[in-house]
């Protein structure tokens, strides 16, 4: 019980050094007039995952430097996470809410989206993903992330003049960084402990609890970009979210400590994860906007994931 009170404590922590992270960021590219889609794509969607990426470093340095083999927790997490935020995260925003993606970012994005849980897939279909497939993972996000940035023409509004309202971000952003870090030790640990002690499966913790606790971030945000008319923003930060959750964070845990892989998350879950992502792009494309009825389809199969990983699938 002690472990499940220290993940809870950690994931709050989680939560609120992704929020100063998040606000800094945001004033930041408000600052420099970067448009909507591009901040969620670009800047929300690394803030906002964050605490994947630290869960991911953290427990890979385990599984280096320990004796514990934590892939289950990197992967799951991604996996989880990934799931999360396109079924009950969108889902909710969308009874919220009125979602729409201009159809530019639903092709070129929508084809990433599909192609990273993919890449994933095959990479990991012999059961292991290497250094050189981490490698592989971080290479692909970085010519994506690239062409986001070349889109948006930084270059010429970056050469905004630098004021003390920035200054102040930049610290928002360092505190909430260091926040992170330090609560990420203590999520990492205590999971561990857990499945150790319960007898519990990593990924299964992964993806749970540590997959739906790390999508807290994105849903307050997806909630507050709808209540503001920002739904760009809503939108593009979690199609980029989980572009950056199968690239990144599995990326650079392999590259620091070799995962292992287990069969059922190639056979199923990483396939249910591509279906929900064509059946979300599909929504998108058919009306232009998520609906009312199609949001409650989301919540829906999020409460069907949830049910079977229960009942050990």
């Amino acid at each position: 019980m002690q472990e499940v009170l220290l993940i809870l404590f950690g994931l709050t922590g989680l939560w609120l050094g992704t929020e100063l992270v998040i606000k800094g960021a945001v004033n930041i590219a408000e600052y420099y007039k970067l448009s909507q889609v591009f901040v969620g794509l670009a800047i929300l969607s690394i803030g906002t995952d964050l605490p994947e990426i630290i869960i991911a470093i953290n427990a890979s340095l385990h599984n280096a430097i320990g004796n514990t083999d934590t892939s289950g927790i990197i992967i799951g997490n991604a996996i989880g996470s990934s799931f999360s935020q396109i079924s009950i995260v969108l889902g909710t925003t969308g009874l919220v809410g009125y979602l729409t993606l201009k159809k530019r970012h639903l092709f070129e994005d929508g084809v990433m989206l599909l192609g990273s849980v993919l890449l994933v897939i095959l990479l990991g279909f012999d059961g292991n993903i290497t250094r050189i497939d981490g490698i592989v993972l971080i290479v692909v996000y970085l010519i994506y992330y690239f062409r986001l940035f070349h889109q948006e023409r930084i270059g010429k509004k970056i050469k905004k003049e630098f004021s003390k309202h920035i200054r102040k971000d930049i610290i928002y952003l360092i505190i909430g960084i260091i926040i992170i870090i330090f609560t990420s030790e203590l999520v990492v640990d205590n999971s561990i402990s857990f499945a150790e002690n319960f007898g519990i499966k990593q990924s299964f913790v992964g993806i749970i609890i540590l997959g739906l606790g790390t999508s807290l971030p994105e849903l307050a945000l997806a909630l507050n970009g709808v209540r503001k008319k920002a739904s760009g923003l809503s939108v593009g930060n979690l199609i980029g979210s989980n572009i950056f959750d199968m690239l990144i964070p599995v990326g650079m845990g392999a590259t620091i400590s070799e995962l292992e892989i287990e069969k059922n998350l190639i056979l199923f879950d990483l396939p249910f994860l591509f279906i929900l992502s064509f059946i979300v792009l599909f929504f998108f494309y058919k009306k232009k906007g998520l609906q009312k009825i199609e949001a409650a389809v989301l919540v829906g199969i999020f409460v069907l994931y949830t049910t079977l990983k229960v009942l050990g699938i």
